[in-house]
């Protein structure tokens, strides 16, 4: 079973999702910029799954342990 981040985008079909950490400074810039960034914070944004080449954004719907 492929990790969250190596899926395929849902919508441009690239070859791999990227996670917060595995973005550049560049790509960095250009996500907190993005539509969705007004419904999630910053700390909830780092948690998904974006594709750098149409710039898609997953959610990680895997549950939280408190």
């Amino acid at each position: 079973m492929k990790g969250f981040n190596e899926k395929t985008c849902p919508r441009c079909g690239a070859t791999k999702m990227k996670r917060w950490e595995e973005l550049t400074g560049e790509e960095r810039f250009l996500v907190e910029r993005l539509p969705p960034s007004k419904d999630f914070s910053l700390a909830e944004r780092k948690r998904h799954c974006f594709c750098p080449r149409c710039w898609f954004e997953e959610i990680d719907q895997t549950p939280q342990t408190v």
